[in-house]
């Protein structure tokens, strides 16, 4: 891991401390109802009865195992690449290296074929061999341009860095750490969920910031002016769940609290009632398979908290296009 010096801060902002003693969250826990909103020094939050779901249940996790010959673009180790249609080239995608990490480790899972497994190890590794550690915290970062939406003053320039693709890495390594119980892929997955936690008023890079109005919000593409993906911070979301699966921490549970507290407050801003919904707040921009892929999404926060109101947002969304 490296901690390149264009990445250095000279003029730092003063740091606003939100750490909130264990103590009070759990009282809060125990007093509030889930429908009960109320505000930490930070951001707003409601508790939320969390499911435990079983694995078979779990994102991406399927009966069927990948075929061990599949083809896919890779370099001299194996490691997945992905073509960036901007310049023609071949990078590291992190988002794509951990959906096909689960996707192989669910494989070894249903197989017992050590070869999926080999591959998954690989590139973790890798990963993490790239990765930048910085504010207590480890970063995947991209390391090619990418303008959201062709909107060329969005441009963010390499390297940057992703809250999805953070929570599918975290994802990926709470799933490893679970199959092998190799305690490295436990301390890497710590120092990830870090990354949720250094907000962007207080720290660069940045994944998660406060908003305004103080909902705590994880973004995908990290701009001045959030862009607000909505599969992005979901999927995020995902991530930190499996990791709170682990050890129920109440730190972890609060950030899931906040972002489904978010969730619950601002997803009517992406409906577009009759009509597909917004892929983001910032572009409104539409899409027929992210539409479909939101009413997976937003099924599945039902599924993590058996909280109503995500499982009549889905129908709604169902009934505007499907």
């Amino acid at each position: 891991m490296t901690t390149p010096t264009s990445l250095i801060i000279f003029d730092t902002v003063k740091r606003i401390s939100i750490f909130i003693p264990v103590v009070l969250l759990i009282f809060s826990t125990a007093c509030k109802k889930p429908e009960d909103i109320f505000f930490r020094p930070g951001f707003k939050i409601r508790s939320y009865n969390l499911k435990v779901l079983p694995y078979d249940s779990l994102h991406l996790v399927t009966s069927t195992p990948v075929p061990l010959n599949e083809m896919y673009p890779c370099d001299p180790e194996g490691i997945p690449l992905s073509l960036n249609p901007d310049d023609g080239k071949y990078y590291y995608h992190p988002v794509n290296i951990a959906i096909k990490g689960m996707q192989y480790l669910n494989s070894y899972v249903l197989t017992g074929d050590t070869r999926y497994l080999l591959r998954v190890e690989r590139w973790v590794n890798k990963l993490v061999e790239t990765s930048y550690e910085i504010n207590g915290a480890i970063y995947f970062p991209y390391q090619f341009n990418v303008r959201p939406h062709g909107v060329l003053e969005d441009t963010l320039f390499a390297p940057w860095f992703s809250g999805m693709a953070q929570g599918q890495v975290l994802q990926l390594l709470v799933r490893l750490y679970n199959v092998t119980r190799n305690p490295n892929y436990l301390n890497t997955a710590d120092k990830v969920f870090q990354s949720f936690k250094n907000l962007s008023r207080d720290h660069y890079p940045w994944v998660s910031f406060i908003e305004s109005d103080d909902y705590y919000w994880i973004e995908e593409y990290p701009m001045e002016q959030p862009g607000y993906v909505l599969n992005g911070c979901i999927h995020a979301l995902l991530g930190i769940y499996e990791y709170w699966l682990l050890e129920r921490d109440p730190e972890v549970k609060m950030y899931i609290d906040a972002t489904l507290t978010t969730l619950q407050d601002k997803l009517p801003m992406f409906r577009d009632p009759g009509n597909i919904s917004y892929y983001c707040l910032k572009h409104r921009h539409v899409d027929p398979v992210y539409h479909l892929h939101h009413i997976y999404l937003v099924n599945y926060l039902y599924r993590m908290t058996g909280e109503q109101f995500f499982s009549s947002f889905a129908d709604s969304l169902y009934s505007d296009y499907h």
